[in-house]
């Protein structure tokens, strides 16, 4: 278990944080939905039925617009984390060129 984490923590970070975003935005898009409808006089709705609204939908691809927000994260989390097979991770288990100092003494973690 260890080790996959260590393998694919990127990728899961990533999706921890996707799903927390898409969460917290669900949760905060029901209540100001069920406001408006509300204020107009019209049937509030339960959480299931706002997931399949205009306004959910909506809200969801306005957010993915925000691309330079999830590549600034990606790039910052990829210094840090690793991901087996990615070409922008370095080896997990082996010393790299780019590890060693200036003296030639490999400093893996």
């Amino acid at each position: 278990m260890r080790r996959f984490l260590r393998e694919n923590d990127l990728s899961l970070v990533m999706f921890g944080i996707f799903a927390v975003c898409l969460v917290g935005q669900a949760l905060a898009g029901y209540r100001v939905y069920n406001a408006e409808q509300a204020e107009n006089g019209q049937a509030i709705v339960d959480g299931l039925a706002y997931l399949r609204t205009g306004h959910f939908i909506e809200a969801v691809f306005e957010n993915w617009e925000s691309e330079f927000l999830q590549m600034g994260m990606y790039v910052l989390l990829t210094v840090y984390l690793f991901q087996t097979g990615s070409p922008v991770s370095k080896g997990l288990y082996e010393p790299e060129e780019v590890d060693a100092d200036s003296r030639g003494h490999a400093d893996v973690p």
